[in-house]
């Protein structure tokens, strides 16, 4: 069995994600904020290790990072994120949700993916990054957010472009709207957490490159025969 890191593991998509490697049989190290909804999932699995992190502190996810960098560590899910839904211009949208935004969602991947790829020529080592529709279609909110995650699908092809003759796999996983705390009180027929955990856990699993969950499969096809229309469908999320 593996070991694996799961950011943003306090609750929603990142929550199910540790639920579902530990019940599989592989040991979890778990990092979120939220320190009771951690000590939680230890009691739900033994096979579930926790740290208590801020991804919006870059001192301390380097820390971290730098302190699991010494364990034998098979992957890295790159899940938390946070989302302000509001258009970039509202007064009430600060210069500390920008960066909170920013770091979270795409300088803490950056930074745990550095620190945790092997040292070791050919070790195989494994990076999912969690990410969204909205890297490709932006809408008339979320613009940071959705070019985070639109910088996080680059970083997701170039490391693929730089480790595709190793060992070392990324995969990029592309979301529809799923029922989490972000996204409370906003879209309809969205997937559950635990069906996109479950979707999101085929990255582990061979030739994997690029995962389309739920209805974003039909935004990929739409993308090639509907640009317009697949743009008109993510401006409403």
């Amino acid at each position: 069995m593996a070991r694996y890191v799961v950011t943003g593991a306090s609750s929603g998509i990142g929550r199910e994600i540790a639920l579902q490697l530990a019940a599989r049989g592989h040991d979890v190290l778990a990092l979120g904020r939220d320190r009771e909804r951690l000590e939680d999932l230890t009691l739900r699995n033994r096979r579930i290790e926790t740290r208590v992190l801020d991804l919006c502190d870059r001192a301390a996810t380097i820390a971290c990072g730098a302190k699991m960098a010494g364990d034998p560590i098979d992957g890295l899910i790159n899940n938390a994120a946070i989302q302000h839904n509001v258009r970039f211009d509202d007064p009430h949208y600060d210069a500390g949700q920008i960066a909170d935004e920013v770091d979270t969602n795409l300088v803490a991947p950056m930074l745990l993916s550095r620190l945790l790829l092997p040292k070791t020529p050919g070790r195989p080592f494994v990076i999912v990054n969690v990410g969204s529709a909205l890297a490709r279609y932006s809408k008339t909110t979320a613009a940071v957010y959705s070019a985070t995650k639109a910088g996080l699908r680059m970083f997701s092809e170039a490391l693929s472009v730089q480790h595709q003759a190793g060992a070392v796999k990324v995969v990029d996983v592309v979301l529809p709207l799923v029922d989490t705390p972000m996204t409370s009180g906003r879209g309809k027929d969205k997937v559950s957490a635990a069906y996109a955990a479950k979707e999101i856990l085929r990255a582990l699993e061979p030739g994997a490159t690029r995962i389309h969950v739920g209805k974003a499969r039909l935004l990929r096809l739409l993308e090639i025969i509907a640009p317009p229309a697949a743009a008109a469908i993510i401006r409403k999320l």
